[in-house]
């Protein structure tokens, strides 16, 4: 009975009730944004990423990716010369162009195999819509960073660039020489040459545009060394 009579005073002229829809409502709002919020401001900060990238893309952004990949295979492959005091190579077999697909294959020299024995000591690098080009000339840029250390601009007649049929073999010293055949371990040339070039342009199927000439890479072999840098219009 006395129980009945003993609530407590709310002092505030509101109902208890409307006090607990009241608290529940103040956490609810506290409780942080909404998925559909968190959507929208995903889909915006997207959008803003596509059209920085399309802003910013510079003319060789085709080219520079493969490029990269053809040094860094190149790199790699003198290491395993080196670690294996063998002579390995790199030959590159452009497919049909109705394949659009540009094959580099990793051979290594083992003493004792016959040319059909040769094996392949990694998987191949595959490129789709790239040809390797000739006679593409880096002009001199100012006021834009290089992706190499700069150097001196090398004399055109220490230049090669790699012809068909040609492939790249690099000794137990890490040394690149040019090597022709196209079955078997390639046969090295007798004397180095200062520097063999790669140019790197993409195709659409099959096809330079005229559009995108200057959307090409360079990756150039110090062939001493056996190290590689890539470079751009």
């Amino acid at each position: 009975m006395l129980g009945k009579h003993m609530r407590p005073d709310l002092g505030s002229g509101y109902p208890m009730g409307s006090c607990k829809e009241g608290l529940r409502q103040g956490r609810g709002r506290q409780g942080g944004f909404t998925l559909v919020e968190m959507l929208t401001v995903i889909s915006i900060m997207s959008l803003l990423m596509v059209a920085s990238n399309a802003l910013f893309r510079t003319p060789g952004s085709r080219a520079l990716e493969p490029a990269v990949r053809i040094a860094r295979a190149i790199e790699l492959a003198r290491a395993q010369a080196v670690a294996n005091n063998r002579s390995v190579a790199i030959r590159f077999d452009a497919q049909a162009p109705a394949s659009r697909e540009c094959v580099l294959r990793f051979l290594e020299d083992r003493p004792g195999q016959s040319a059909g024995q040769i094996k392949e000591f990694r998987r191949p690098e595959r490129f789709q819509d790239i040809v390797i080009a000739k006679d593409l000339v880096i002009a001199p840029r100012r006021g834009q960073p290089d992706l190499a250390p700069p150097a001196p601009a090398p004399d055109p007649s220490s230049l090669h660039d790699l012809a068909p049929g040609e492939s790249l073999v690099i000794n137990s010293d890490g040394q690149v020489l040019l090597g022709t055949g196209t079955t078997g371990f390639p046969l090295a040339a007798d004397q180095l040459v200062p520097l063999i070039q790669l140019g790197v342009q993409p195709t659409r199927a099959g096809q330079v545009v005229a559009a995108e000439q200057r959307d090409f890479a360079i990756v150039q072999i110090q062939c001493a060394t056996g190290t590689a840098r890539v470079m751009q219009p």
